[in-house]
């Protein structure tokens, strides 16, 4: 596989952050949803069931932390690679408006919901050694501890950032519905390459 992207198909640094930043959105996705609705759920016992909220909230810090970091370096590549694959000849002009806006939907959300999450949990009134003794910091795999930008205990700025990570959330989750749809689209109506430049061993078609 190349290093560099060209005109018909993505090199492989483009292509292992594509797949792995996927996976792991949609294992943070998965994740939040469990913990915010199902952890009582399927955890009868309650302090079986908070313990296990805790451990699942600090591994979704964890990897949204990994995320934003890819994001980064997703954005960095792009500047030292800027030639990208564009879309067939044929494509009309308001698909190629969409995809665009799509597209920058989605790297921007990519940060938002990072952001929003480690704003959120640094305002949390949980992060107040205070307010609450079994203070839960902002931990990345237990490795180092993340700054929090605002006091700990802001309930009004903690419940701001909660509502944005949620309607962000949201608002990801149909981009990316979105995003397969015209892949989709592309690979089995169309019949263009536009899906299999990006998969691990796939070009031209």
């Amino acid at each position: 596989m190349a290093l560099q992207n060209t005109l018909t198909r993505w090199g492989w640094p483009a292509k292992l952050l594509h797949w792995v930043m996927a996976v792991l959105i949609i294992g943070l996705a998965a994740t939040g949803v469990f913990m915010a609705n199902f952890t009582d759920w399927y955890y009868p016992d309650m302090l079986e069931a908070t313990t296990a909220r805790v451990d699942l909230t600090q591994q979704h810090k964890s990897f949204g932390f990994v995320v934003f970091v890819l994001g980064c370096l997703r954005i960095l590549w792009r500047w030292f690679a800027p030639v990208v694959p564009g879309l067939p000849y044929e494509t009309p002009g308001w698909q190629r408006i969409a995809v665009g806006m799509t597209h920058y939907g989605l790297y921007v959300l990519i940060f938002i919901l990072p952001l929003s999450g480690w704003l959120m949990s640094s305002a949390s009134p949980l992060n107040d050694a205070d307010a609450y003794p079994a203070q839960i910091k902002n931990m990345v795999f237990g490795l180092f501890e993340l700054p929090d930008p605002i006091a700990p205990g802001d309930r009004y700025l903690a419940g701001l950032f909660h509502s944005v990570h949620v309607y962000a959330g949201y608002v990801l989750a149909g981009l990316l519905l979105l995003h397969v749809a015209g892949v989709l689209y592309h690979h089995f109506i169309l019949r263009d390459s536009v899906l299999t430049r990006m998969l691990p061993f796939g070009g031209d078609r």
